[in-house]
């Protein structure tokens, strides 16, 4: 009977561990992934797959790294509102890029945020606008 019990308890703390370590990883972005549509100009739509164990992720952070856009670009930060459950599944944030009239291309790094502070891999992007 104590061979049992021992058995037990040794089963119990290896999986009290493994919840333990899971809880303490931060998000994941997974990929990016396009879609575009053309209206009177192009809008380009960049799909953030990421999962996050905790399921508090609350902002992402963009950054602009490169473009040869004949005028000023700004990108900005978003607040992401999407379940825990679906987070720790996986989820999708989708931004979105005006394109306008012109053809250029811009560079964008990004990361997710959970609200306990753990930032996500860093995650490079390029859109191209009207074959820029």
């Amino acid at each position: 009977m104590s061979r049992t019990l021992f058995a037990v308890a040794i089963i119990g703390a290896v999986a009290f561990t493994v919840v333990a370590s899971a809880q303490n990883t931060g998000p994941v972005i997974d990929s990016v992934s396009m879609r575009t549509e053309m209206q009177r100009y192009e809008t380009i739509y960049p799909d953030f797959h990421f999962h996050d164990p905790s399921g508090t992720v609350r902002f992402i952070h963009r950054e602009i790294t490169a473009t040869n856009s004949p005028k000023s670009l700004k990108v900005r930060d978003g607040v992401i509102d999407i379940s825990p459950e679906q987070q720790m599944r996986g989820a999708v944030y989708t931004g979105g890029w005006p394109c306008g009239p012109e053809s250029y291309y811009v560079t964008i790094q990004a990361f997710v945020m959970n609200l306990d502070g753990q930032k996500s891999n860093v995650v490079e992007y390029t859109i191209h606008c009207n074959r820029g």
